[in-house]
């Protein structure tokens, strides 16, 4: 692991210190939600998972297995899950196991439609600065190869302008 690896994931373990799920969408549970499943099976989907500590998701494979999970997730949900899907961007994005849900994440953190800046507004100036960083990260490390001149267009526009900018209101962590 390189230095600048090990930096970005201590960034991200400072930045979302003591977030916890809450009554948010958890990770087993969003694929009940795209199954359109009532909130009895919900509920029960939600026993199987983490909800208090999101480094016990880092190198979990349902965090891989459920690629289409970032697009389910709640505000409260989505920042409780992203910090391991940053890590895991960091860790593994040349992994080919994890490649489905690092494009997921990066469609998520560069689409920044209403519905995905709703989520996003939860996330606080440390939260932002700290996906900024990964996104840079990212950038430099993997995007400005010229098969992804196109995504990375997408991603320098992210960075320079939402992840570049402060929340409208600081929400409590």
């Amino acid at each position: 692991m390189s230095e600048r690896q090990q930096q970005l994931l201590d960034t991200i373990a400072r930045a979302f210190r003591g977030v916890e799920l809450g009554d948010g969408v958890s990770l087993h549970e969003t694929a009940l939600i795209d199954f359109h499943e009532g909130p009895e099976a919900r509920q029960e989907a939600r026993l199987l998972d983490e909800k208090h500590d999101w480094r016990k998701l880092v190198g979990d494979p349902a965090l891989v297995q459920f690629r289409w999970a970032l697009s389910f997730y709640d505000a409260t949900g989505l920042r409780f899950h992203l910090p391991a899907y940053l890590s895991l961007a960091v860790t593994d994005f040349d992994c080919e196991d994890a490649g489905d849900v690092l494009e997921s994440l990066m469609f998520q953190l560069t689409n920044l439609c209403e519905y995905n800046q709703e989520r996003f507004s939860i996330l606080d100036s440390p939260q932002r600065r700290c996906v900024k960083d990964v996104l840079v990260y990212l950038r430099d490390e993997f995007y400005l190869r010229d098969e992804y001149e196109l995504k990375s267009l997408e991603l320098d526009q992210a960075i320079g302008g939402y992840w570049n900018s402060e929340p409208t209101v600081e929400r409590p962590a």
